[in-house]
């Protein structure tokens, strides 16, 4: 088997409010980390606090939207996104 490495750097982003992640051709993936108190729901997954949903996988690249929308009432919403960018 041979594999092709790909370059890629990482860009780090908090989210609280409501909305999509932000996106562009380059995303291979994310990293999507619950660092709040509340539960978020990504795409109508439930993400508990300290959850995590990984999409960075080799030899795929994610073309997914992914909508955040945090819990109704919830204390310290927040929700850490590290995203993977091809390098060109």
């Amino acid at each position: 088997m041979n594999f092709e490495l790909v370059k890629f750097d990482t860009v780090t982003k908090t989210y609280n409010t409501n909305g999509a992640i932000h996106t562009d051709a380059k995303v291979l993936g994310y990293h999507i980390v619950n660092t709040g108190s509340c539960i978020v729901w990504v795409n109508n997954l439930p993400l508990y606090p300290s959850g995590v949903l990984d999409t960075m996988y080799s030899g795929y690249k994610d073309a997914s939207l992914y909508n955040l929308r945090f819990e109704v009432g919830g204390i310290n919403p927040e929700v850490t996104v590290i995203t993977f960018n091809q390098k060109q």
